[in-house]
Protein backbone atom coordinates (compact mmCIF):
# COMPACT_ATOMS: atom_id res chain seq x y z
CA UNK A 1 0.00 0.00 0.00
CA UNK A 2 0.91 3.90 -0.15
CA UNK A 3 1.97 6.23 2.77
CA UNK A 4 -0.04 9.42 2.77
CA UNK A 5 1.33 12.77 4.40
CA UNK A 6 -1.81 14.45 6.02
CA UNK A 7 -0.79 18.17 6.74
CA UNK A 8 -3.46 20.12 8.10
CA UNK A 9 -4.11 22.03 11.36
CA UNK A 10 -7.35 20.91 12.30
CA UNK A 11 -6.87 18.18 14.62
CA UNK A 12 -10.31 16.83 13.77
CA UNK A 13 -10.21 16.39 10.36
CA UNK A 14 -6.51 15.06 10.73
CA UNK A 15 -7.71 12.31 12.80
CA UNK A 16 -10.67 11.55 10.47
CA UNK A 17 -8.34 11.66 7.31
CA UNK A 18 -5.82 9.07 9.34
CA UNK A 19 -8.47 6.78 10.06
CA UNK A 20 -9.77 6.54 6.85
CA UNK A 21 -6.78 5.77 5.04
CA UNK A 22 -4.88 3.80 7.60
CA UNK A 23 -8.71 1.69 7.83
CA UNK A 24 -7.19 0.93 3.46
CA UNK A 25 -4.42 -0.22 4.42
CA UNK A 26 -2.39 2.80 3.82
CA UNK A 27 0.41 3.84 6.39
CA UNK A 28 -0.46 7.64 7.57
CA UNK A 29 1.56 10.48 8.95
CA UNK A 30 0.36 13.80 10.01
CA UNK A 31 1.37 16.71 10.82
CA UNK A 32 0.03 20.64 12.31
CA UNK A 33 1.86 22.86 10.77
CA UNK A 34 3.93 24.13 7.72
CA UNK A 35 7.64 23.21 9.48
CA UNK A 36 6.64 19.49 10.89
CA UNK A 37 4.73 19.13 7.56
CA UNK A 38 7.96 19.84 5.57
CA UNK A 39 10.30 17.80 8.06
CA UNK A 40 7.74 14.79 7.71
CA UNK A 41 7.69 14.95 4.09
CA UNK A 42 11.68 14.94 3.85
CA UNK A 43 11.66 11.66 6.39
CA UNK A 44 8.46 9.55 4.92
CA UNK A 45 8.82 10.33 1.41
CA UNK A 46 5.20 10.30 1.16
CA UNK A 47 3.70 8.98 -2.33
CA UNK A 48 0.43 11.40 -1.68
CA UNK A 49 0.17 14.27 0.39
CA UNK A 50 -3.00 15.66 1.39
CA UNK A 51 -2.23 19.69 1.88
CA UNK A 52 -4.27 22.11 3.68
CA UNK A 53 -3.57 25.16 1.76
CA UNK A 54 -3.77 27.53 4.98
CA UNK A 55 -1.81 27.02 7.62
CA UNK A 56 -0.98 28.30 11.07
CA UNK A 57 2.93 29.59 9.75
CA UNK A 58 2.64 29.31 6.12
CA UNK A 59 0.84 28.16 3.02
CA UNK A 60 0.26 24.88 1.21
CA UNK A 61 1.02 26.44 -1.38
CA UNK A 62 4.83 27.36 -0.01
CA UNK A 63 4.96 23.85 0.83
CA UNK A 64 4.16 22.85 -2.68
CA UNK A 65 6.76 25.21 -3.94
CA UNK A 66 9.70 24.25 -1.33
CA UNK A 67 9.12 20.56 -2.21
CA UNK A 68 9.70 21.00 -6.09
CA UNK A 69 12.84 23.05 -5.30
CA UNK A 70 13.78 19.98 -2.82
CA UNK A 71 13.35 17.41 -5.25
CA UNK A 72 10.84 16.25 -3.02
CA UNK A 73 8.42 13.44 -4.53
CA UNK A 74 4.78 12.59 -3.96
CA UNK A 75 1.25 13.47 -5.36
CA UNK A 76 -0.38 16.25 -3.83
CA UNK A 77 -4.20 16.86 -3.47
CA UNK A 78 -4.80 20.73 -2.09
CA UNK A 79 -7.67 20.75 0.82
CA UNK A 80 -8.94 24.40 0.42
CA UNK A 81 -12.04 26.63 1.94
CA UNK A 82 -14.55 27.76 -1.17
CA UNK A 83 -12.78 31.32 0.10
CA UNK A 84 -9.93 29.63 -0.64
CA UNK A 85 -10.59 29.06 -4.76
CA UNK A 86 -7.90 31.38 -6.18
CA UNK A 87 -5.46 30.52 -4.30
CA UNK A 88 -6.13 26.36 -4.83
CA UNK A 89 -5.91 27.59 -8.50
CA UNK A 90 -2.54 29.20 -8.35
CA UNK A 91 -1.84 25.55 -5.95
CA UNK A 92 -3.00 23.77 -9.33
CA UNK A 93 -0.45 26.16 -11.32
CA UNK A 94 2.02 25.31 -9.20
CA UNK A 95 1.97 21.68 -9.60
CA UNK A 96 -0.95 20.30 -7.40
CA UNK A 97 -2.45 16.86 -8.63
CA UNK A 98 -6.38 18.47 -7.57
CA UNK A 99 -8.10 20.20 -4.56
CA UNK A 100 -10.65 19.24 -2.58
CA UNK A 101 -13.29 21.40 -0.44
CA UNK A 102 -14.42 21.64 3.07
CA UNK A 103 -16.56 20.25 4.53
CA UNK A 104 -14.40 16.67 2.96
CA UNK A 105 -16.47 13.82 1.64
CA UNK A 106 -14.03 11.39 2.27
CA UNK A 107 -15.91 8.79 -0.42
CA UNK A 108 -14.78 11.37 -2.93
CA UNK A 109 -11.52 12.27 -1.01
CA UNK A 110 -10.84 8.55 -1.67
CA UNK A 111 -11.45 8.43 -5.04
CA UNK A 112 -9.02 11.15 -5.92
CA UNK A 113 -6.61 9.82 -3.60
CA UNK A 114 -6.50 6.49 -5.70
CA UNK A 115 -6.51 8.55 -9.14
CA UNK A 116 -3.57 10.39 -6.92
CA UNK A 117 -1.55 7.29 -6.54
CA UNK A 118 -2.10 5.91 -10.05
CA UNK A 119 -0.81 8.82 -11.93
CA UNK A 120 2.09 8.61 -9.50
CA UNK A 121 2.62 5.31 -10.64
CA UNK A 122 2.50 5.93 -14.28
CA UNK A 123 4.90 9.12 -13.48
CA UNK A 124 7.43 6.86 -11.40
CA UNK A 125 7.33 4.60 -14.60
CA UNK A 126 8.22 7.33 -17.11
CA UNK A 127 10.44 8.79 -14.87
CA UNK A 128 12.21 5.61 -15.25
CA UNK A 129 11.87 5.17 -18.42
CA UNK A 130 13.66 9.08 -18.47
CA UNK A 131 16.46 8.07 -16.50
CA UNK A 132 17.68 5.22 -18.33
CA UNK A 133 16.65 6.53 -21.66
CA UNK A 134 19.85 9.29 -19.99
CA UNK A 135 22.12 6.66 -19.55
CA UNK A 136 21.90 5.77 -23.20
CA UNK A 137 22.80 7.04 -26.67
CA UNK A 138 20.07 9.75 -28.02
CA UNK A 139 20.39 6.95 -31.05
CA UNK A 140 19.13 3.98 -29.13
CA UNK A 141 17.43 1.96 -31.62
CA UNK A 142 14.21 0.73 -29.37
CA UNK A 143 12.37 -2.50 -29.80
CA UNK A 144 12.36 -6.49 -29.33
CA UNK A 145 10.75 -7.66 -31.90
CA UNK A 146 12.78 -10.24 -33.93
CA UNK A 147 13.23 -8.46 -36.57
CA UNK A 148 14.96 -5.99 -34.82
CA UNK A 149 16.86 -8.44 -32.43
CA UNK A 150 18.06 -9.80 -36.20
CA UNK A 151 18.85 -6.28 -36.87
CA UNK A 152 20.89 -5.95 -33.45
CA UNK A 153 23.11 -9.33 -34.83
CA UNK A 154 23.90 -7.54 -38.02
CA UNK A 155 24.77 -4.43 -36.14
CA UNK A 156 27.01 -6.94 -34.09
CA UNK A 157 28.85 -8.71 -37.04
CA UNK A 158 29.13 -5.32 -38.90
CA UNK A 159 30.80 -4.05 -36.02
CA UNK A 160 33.45 -6.32 -35.98
CA UNK A 161 35.29 -4.65 -38.84
CA UNK A 162 35.24 -1.83 -41.26
CA UNK A 163 33.70 -3.15 -44.18
CA UNK A 164 31.16 -0.95 -46.33
CA UNK A 165 27.88 -1.26 -45.29
CA UNK A 166 24.46 -0.25 -47.09
CA UNK A 167 20.92 -0.07 -44.89
CA UNK A 168 17.54 -0.07 -46.64
CA UNK A 169 13.85 0.27 -45.75
CA UNK A 170 11.33 2.60 -45.98
CA UNK A 171 11.57 6.27 -45.00
CA UNK A 172 11.33 6.91 -41.51
CA UNK A 173 12.29 3.46 -40.30
CA UNK A 174 15.98 4.46 -38.36
CA UNK A 175 18.50 3.46 -41.18
CA UNK A 176 20.30 6.72 -39.36
CA UNK A 177 19.99 5.15 -36.46
CA UNK A 178 21.37 1.79 -37.63
CA UNK A 179 24.49 3.88 -39.34
CA UNK A 180 25.23 5.67 -36.23
CA UNK A 181 24.92 2.44 -33.56
CA UNK A 182 27.20 0.49 -36.33
CA UNK A 183 29.74 3.94 -35.72
CA UNK A 184 29.67 4.14 -32.22
CA UNK A 185 30.59 0.21 -32.13
CA UNK A 186 33.33 0.71 -34.19
CA UNK A 187 35.01 4.02 -33.83
CA UNK A 188 33.43 6.10 -31.35
CA UNK A 189 36.21 8.21 -30.89
CA UNK A 190 36.36 9.78 -34.57
CA UNK A 191 33.96 11.57 -36.74
CA UNK A 192 30.08 10.31 -37.85
CA UNK A 193 29.51 12.78 -40.75
CA UNK A 194 26.36 12.39 -42.24
CA UNK A 195 25.79 13.88 -46.17
CA UNK A 196 21.76 13.63 -47.89
CA UNK A 197 23.14 12.68 -51.12
CA UNK A 198 19.30 13.88 -52.41
CA UNK A 199 19.45 17.51 -50.40
CA UNK A 200 22.01 19.23 -53.13
CA UNK A 201 22.45 19.60 -56.53
CA UNK A 202 25.09 17.38 -57.79
CA UNK A 203 27.52 20.61 -58.55
CA UNK A 204 27.63 21.25 -54.60
CA UNK A 205 27.09 18.25 -53.47
CA UNK A 206 31.01 17.06 -55.40
CA UNK A 207 31.77 20.56 -53.12
CA UNK A 208 30.60 19.06 -50.07
CA UNK A 209 32.50 15.69 -50.71
CA UNK A 210 35.32 16.41 -51.47
CA UNK A 211 36.08 20.07 -50.40
CA UNK A 212 37.42 22.91 -52.86
CA UNK A 213 40.77 24.60 -53.46
CA UNK A 214 40.54 28.49 -53.42
CA UNK A 215 39.34 30.17 -56.90
CA UNK A 216 38.02 26.30 -57.92
CA UNK A 217 35.35 28.11 -58.89
CA UNK A 218 32.73 31.39 -58.85
CA UNK A 219 32.62 32.66 -55.20
CA UNK A 220 35.27 29.58 -53.42
CA UNK A 221 37.40 32.10 -51.99
CA UNK A 222 38.20 30.15 -49.81
CA UNK A 223 39.96 26.78 -49.15
CA UNK A 224 37.34 24.35 -47.97
CA UNK A 225 37.59 20.56 -46.56
CA UNK A 226 35.33 18.15 -47.81
CA UNK A 227 33.03 15.41 -45.94
CA UNK A 228 35.46 12.66 -46.99
CA UNK A 229 38.28 15.04 -45.45
CA UNK A 230 35.80 15.92 -42.19
CA UNK A 231 35.06 12.25 -41.49
CA UNK A 232 39.06 10.94 -40.64
CA UNK A 233 39.03 8.13 -39.54
CA UNK A 234 35.33 7.77 -38.57
CA UNK A 235 32.31 6.86 -40.29
CA UNK A 236 30.90 8.71 -43.72
CA UNK A 237 27.50 8.03 -43.88
CA UNK A 238 25.88 8.71 -47.29
CA UNK A 239 21.66 8.62 -47.29
CA UNK A 240 19.74 8.59 -49.98
CA UNK A 241 22.60 6.94 -51.81
CA UNK A 242 20.31 5.73 -55.02
CA UNK A 243 19.76 9.82 -55.75
CA UNK A 244 23.61 10.07 -56.14
CA UNK A 245 24.14 11.37 -59.75
CA UNK A 246 26.29 9.69 -62.47
CA UNK A 247 29.08 11.59 -62.84
CA UNK A 248 29.20 11.27 -58.48
CA UNK A 249 28.63 7.55 -58.89
CA UNK A 250 32.14 7.25 -61.09
CA UNK A 251 33.99 9.24 -59.07
CA UNK A 252 32.75 7.82 -55.47
CA UNK A 253 33.69 4.41 -56.73
CA UNK A 254 37.06 5.91 -57.62
CA UNK A 255 37.76 6.99 -54.27
CA UNK A 256 36.38 3.60 -52.80
CA UNK A 257 38.90 1.98 -54.92
CA UNK A 258 41.63 3.78 -54.77
CA UNK A 259 41.44 4.74 -50.58
CA UNK A 260 42.08 8.50 -51.61
CA UNK A 261 40.53 11.47 -53.63
CA UNK A 262 41.03 15.19 -54.43
CA UNK A 263 39.30 18.48 -54.06
CA UNK A 264 37.90 20.37 -56.62
CA UNK A 265 40.36 22.46 -58.37
CA UNK A 266 43.17 20.64 -56.63
CA UNK A 267 46.32 18.48 -57.61
CA UNK A 268 47.25 16.20 -55.14
CA UNK A 269 45.61 13.16 -53.65
CA UNK A 270 44.63 13.10 -50.52
CA UNK A 271 43.86 9.98 -48.30
CA UNK A 272 40.24 8.84 -47.32
CA UNK A 273 40.36 6.30 -44.55
CA UNK A 274 37.16 6.32 -43.32
CA UNK A 275 34.09 3.87 -43.03
CA UNK A 276 31.39 3.96 -45.31
CA UNK A 277 27.91 3.20 -44.22
CA UNK A 278 24.91 4.51 -47.30
CA UNK A 279 21.49 3.85 -47.28
CA UNK A 280 18.55 4.20 -49.06
CA UNK A 281 15.00 3.57 -49.28
CA UNK A 282 15.12 2.35 -52.80
CA UNK A 283 15.42 -0.63 -54.70
CA UNK A 284 19.23 -0.76 -55.66
CA UNK A 285 18.85 -3.59 -57.82
CA UNK A 286 16.30 -2.66 -59.31
CA UNK A 287 18.04 0.48 -60.17
CA UNK A 288 20.92 -1.17 -61.27
CA UNK A 289 19.23 -3.30 -63.92
CA UNK A 290 17.16 -0.16 -65.34
CA UNK A 291 20.41 1.68 -65.69
CA UNK A 292 20.66 4.36 -63.28
CA UNK A 293 22.82 3.04 -60.50
CA UNK A 294 26.29 1.68 -61.51
CA UNK A 295 26.62 -2.47 -61.10
CA UNK A 296 30.12 -2.22 -59.72
CA UNK A 297 29.31 0.77 -57.09
CA UNK A 298 26.48 -1.66 -56.02
CA UNK A 299 28.66 -4.27 -55.27
CA UNK A 300 31.05 -2.42 -54.02
CA UNK A 301 28.79 -0.79 -51.26
CA UNK A 302 26.48 -3.76 -50.64
CA UNK A 303 29.31 -6.14 -48.18
CA UNK A 304 26.72 -5.98 -45.47
CA UNK A 305 23.55 -5.57 -45.97
CA UNK A 306 21.34 -4.65 -43.61
CA UNK A 307 17.26 -4.11 -44.52
CA UNK A 308 15.03 -2.74 -41.59
CA UNK A 309 11.42 -3.50 -42.16
CA UNK A 310 8.46 -1.22 -41.79
CA UNK A 311 6.67 -0.34 -38.32
CA UNK A 312 3.12 -2.38 -39.40
CA UNK A 313 5.47 -5.27 -39.56
CA UNK A 314 6.87 -4.97 -36.18
CA UNK A 315 3.96 -3.90 -34.47
CA UNK A 316 5.51 -5.60 -31.27
CA UNK A 317 7.79 -2.39 -31.35
CA UNK A 318 5.40 -0.01 -31.03
CA UNK A 319 4.82 0.11 -27.29
CA UNK A 320 8.06 0.73 -26.19
CA UNK A 321 8.57 3.24 -29.19
CA UNK A 322 5.21 4.69 -27.68
CA UNK A 323 7.23 4.92 -24.20
CA UNK A 324 10.40 6.05 -25.32
CA UNK A 325 9.22 8.53 -27.74
CA UNK A 326 6.95 9.85 -25.06
CA UNK A 327 10.10 10.61 -22.60
CA UNK A 328 11.82 11.90 -25.28
CA UNK A 329 8.99 14.73 -26.50
CA UNK A 330 7.87 14.95 -22.55
CA UNK A 331 11.61 16.60 -21.96
CA UNK A 332 11.73 18.54 -25.14
CA UNK A 333 8.06 19.96 -24.23
CA UNK A 334 8.73 20.22 -20.76
CA UNK A 335 5.52 18.46 -20.11
CA UNK A 336 4.40 15.34 -17.92
CA UNK A 337 1.69 13.37 -19.91
CA UNK A 338 2.62 9.83 -18.55
CA UNK A 339 -0.52 7.84 -19.32
CA UNK A 340 -1.60 6.17 -22.63
CA UNK A 341 -4.88 4.55 -22.55
CA UNK A 342 -4.81 1.01 -23.78
CA UNK A 343 -8.00 2.12 -26.18
CA UNK A 344 -5.11 4.59 -28.38
CA UNK A 345 -2.27 2.06 -28.24
CA UNK A 346 -5.19 -0.28 -30.10
CA UNK A 347 -5.50 2.36 -32.46
CA UNK A 348 -2.05 2.84 -32.94
CA UNK A 349 -1.90 -1.42 -33.58
CA UNK A 350 -4.39 -1.17 -36.19
CA UNK A 351 -2.80 1.83 -38.41
CA UNK A 352 -0.10 0.87 -41.00
CA UNK A 353 2.08 3.77 -40.65
CA UNK A 354 3.36 4.48 -43.99
CA UNK A 355 5.41 7.69 -42.25
CA UNK A 356 7.16 5.05 -39.84
CA UNK A 357 8.63 5.84 -36.32
CA UNK A 358 9.39 9.12 -38.05
CA UNK A 359 5.12 10.05 -38.28
CA UNK A 360 5.06 7.93 -34.88
CA UNK A 361 7.14 10.71 -33.48
CA UNK A 362 5.63 13.21 -35.52
CA UNK A 363 2.27 12.46 -33.90
CA UNK A 364 3.12 11.80 -30.24
CA UNK A 365 5.07 15.46 -30.06
CA UNK A 366 1.41 17.14 -31.23
CA UNK A 367 0.04 14.86 -28.78
CA UNK A 368 2.10 15.65 -25.78
CA UNK A 369 1.75 19.14 -26.99
CA UNK A 370 -2.12 18.97 -27.09
CA UNK A 371 -2.90 16.96 -24.34
CA UNK A 372 -4.60 19.12 -21.45
CA UNK A 373 -3.67 16.68 -18.51
CA UNK A 374 -1.33 13.61 -17.94
CA UNK A 375 -3.84 11.17 -20.18
CA UNK A 376 -1.83 10.97 -24.16
CA UNK A 377 -4.67 12.00 -26.56
CA UNK A 378 -2.80 11.73 -29.97
CA UNK A 379 -5.02 11.83 -33.94
CA UNK A 380 -5.04 8.54 -34.92
CA UNK A 381 -6.20 8.29 -38.54
CA UNK A 382 -8.77 5.08 -39.07
CA UNK A 383 -7.62 1.75 -40.03
CA UNK A 384 -6.99 1.42 -43.75
CA UNK A 385 -6.36 4.82 -43.97
CA UNK A 386 -2.70 4.99 -44.02
CA UNK A 387 -2.54 6.15 -47.63
CA UNK A 388 -4.43 9.27 -47.51
CA UNK A 389 -2.71 10.25 -43.97
CA UNK A 390 0.34 10.45 -46.02
CA UNK A 391 -1.59 12.19 -48.89
CA UNK A 392 -2.23 8.92 -51.03
CA UNK A 393 -5.25 7.35 -52.65
CA UNK A 394 -7.27 5.65 -50.11
CA UNK A 395 -6.34 1.33 -49.45
CA UNK A 396 -6.70 -1.00 -51.71
CA UNK A 397 -9.59 -2.25 -50.51
CA UNK A 398 -11.26 1.22 -51.43
CA UNK A 399 -10.07 1.48 -54.91
CA UNK A 400 -11.96 1.47 -58.19
CA UNK A 401 -11.09 -1.88 -60.53
CA UNK A 402 -8.95 0.48 -62.77
CA UNK A 403 -6.69 2.16 -60.68
CA UNK A 404 -3.88 -0.13 -60.01
CA UNK A 405 -3.05 0.55 -63.88
CA UNK A 406 -1.80 3.57 -62.51
CA UNK A 407 2.36 4.34 -62.91
CA UNK A 408 4.52 4.86 -60.20
CA UNK A 409 4.74 8.37 -61.67
CA UNK A 410 0.71 9.06 -61.16
CA UNK A 411 0.94 7.31 -57.92
CA UNK A 412 3.38 9.77 -56.87
CA UNK A 413 2.38 13.13 -58.45
CA UNK A 414 -1.33 12.58 -57.02
CA UNK A 415 0.81 11.56 -53.71
CA UNK A 416 2.41 14.81 -53.43
CA UNK A 417 0.04 16.71 -54.20
CA UNK A 418 -2.57 15.57 -51.75
CA UNK A 419 0.23 16.11 -48.65
CA UNK A 420 0.94 19.44 -49.96
CA UNK A 421 -2.71 20.70 -49.78
CA UNK A 422 -3.32 18.81 -46.30
CA UNK A 423 0.00 20.75 -44.85
CA UNK A 424 -1.46 23.99 -46.38
CA UNK A 425 1.40 24.31 -48.75
CA UNK A 426 4.39 24.04 -46.16
CA UNK A 427 7.22 22.55 -47.68
CA UNK A 428 8.98 21.68 -44.13
CA UNK A 429 5.79 19.51 -43.12
CA UNK A 430 5.08 18.22 -46.31
CA UNK A 431 8.98 16.68 -46.49
CA UNK A 432 8.93 15.27 -43.08
CA UNK A 433 5.77 13.36 -44.32
CA UNK A 434 7.21 12.16 -47.59
CA UNK A 435 10.38 11.48 -46.19
CA UNK A 436 12.58 13.88 -48.78
CA UNK A 437 14.18 16.53 -48.82
CA UNK A 438 13.14 19.87 -49.88
CA UNK A 439 15.77 19.93 -53.01
CA UNK A 440 14.54 16.83 -54.19
CA UNK A 441 10.59 17.92 -52.77
CA UNK A 442 11.17 20.84 -55.68
CA UNK A 443 12.27 19.05 -58.45
CA UNK A 444 9.58 16.62 -58.26
CA UNK A 445 7.12 19.71 -58.44
CA UNK A 446 9.24 20.82 -61.70
CA UNK A 447 9.30 17.10 -63.15
CA UNK A 448 5.13 16.93 -62.77
CA UNK A 449 4.31 20.44 -63.78
CA UNK A 450 3.22 21.19 -60.32
CA UNK A 451 3.56 24.47 -58.68
CA UNK A 452 6.36 26.04 -56.73
CA UNK A 453 4.89 28.94 -55.06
Amino acid sequence: MATLLIVDDDRAARRTLELAFSGQGHETVTAADARGGMQAWREHEPDVVLLDLMLPDGSGQQMLEQSREQNLGGTVIMITGHQDLDKAIAAMRAGAFDYVHKPLNIDELELTVAKALESGSHKRKLALVADLAAERSHDKIVGASRALVEVHKQIGLASRGRANVLITGESGTGKELVARAIHRYTSPEEPFVPVNCSALAPTLLESELFGHEKGAFTGAEQAKPGRFELAGGGTLFLDEIGDLAADLQVKLLRVLQERNYERVGGISARPFAARVIVATHRDLETLVRDGSFRDDLYYRLNVVHIHLLPLRERLEDLEPLVEHLLVKANRQLHREVAKVPEDLLDRLRAYDWPGNVRELENRIVVGVMTSPGDLLQMDVPEPGAAALSAGGEPGVAERAPGDWRQSLEQVEEKHIARVLEEVGGNYGEACDVLGISRPTLRRKLREYGLRDD
